[in-house]
């Protein structure tokens, strides 16, 4: 039982110590160790790395956890986790990350976080990524589409109106529709590419545009590229 911060999470590893760097595996949402089954000693045995894994807060043989679980604690969590196994420092979302980290990256890959936040939120959060990298640093991120909103079926939301969505992107070039199950403002979110150029012009001007290419990702996310000046 590894304690972080207090809080104890059960943490196990395969496969010995050596000078290459672990193999780390995250659960996406909840979990514990077990549902990896034998694929982490498998993955050891074939990379000849160590491979680290770790039962979520609440769930598997880690400590329980009261109350509802806030809309971040997936990556929150898992960066709390690491920068406690691997001696790390934990990088805090980018709104709270301040100015000590400007002009510090050279990349920045966000995927599937514009597809999920508010536009305002998209501003808050680009305009600040934006600072983070250094001169000539590249920006990688994913939005939700025309594609996506075409096929927007995909997604088996019972509360989702494509026609309400397509002609809001029609309209608009944006749409965003919250997740009525959960508490925080966190939903479904659509760009067009023209929007999404107009957004990056207007709050983070020191980005140019390098590339679009559309439903890229898993044929349903278009990837936006970008480097600042």
């Amino acid at each position: 039982m590894m304690q972080v911060e207090g809080v104890g999470l059960h943490t196990q590893s395969w496969g010995a110590p050596g000078e290459r760097p672990a193999i780390v595996l995250l659960h996406d949402s909840v979990g514990c160790v077990e549902l990896w089954r034998d694929f982490p000693a498998r993955l050891a045995e074939a990379a000849g790395r160590r491979v680290v894994a770790y039962d979520r807060w609440g769930f598997g043989r880690s400590a329980e956890r009261a109350g509802r679980l806030p809309v971040d604690f997936i990556h929150d969590e898992g960066a709390r986790w690491v920068a406690s196994e691997f001696s790390a420092t934990r990088i805090p979302p980018m709104e709270q990350a301040g100015a000590k980290f400007n002009n510090r990256f050279g990349l920045v890959y966000l995927l599937s976080v514009y597809t999920h936040l508010r536009r305002d939120m998209v501003e808050n959060n680009l305009r600040r990524t934006a600072a983070a990298l250094r001169p000539g640093g590249t920006l990688v991120f994913t939005i939700h589409g025309q594609h996506s909103a075409d096929t927007a079926e995909r997604y088996n939301q019972y509360w989702l109106d494509k026609t309400r969505l397509l002609s809001g992107l029609a309209t608009a070039g944006y749409y965003y529709e919250r997740y009525p199950y959960y508490y925080d403002e966190y939903g479904l979110t659509w760009f067009t590419k023209e929007a999404v150029q107009e957004l990056v012009r207007q709050t983070a001007p020191e980005l140019k545009f390098v590339s679009h290419h559309p439903a890229a990702l898993d044929e349903h996310q278009d990837v936006f590229v970008y480097s600042k000046a």
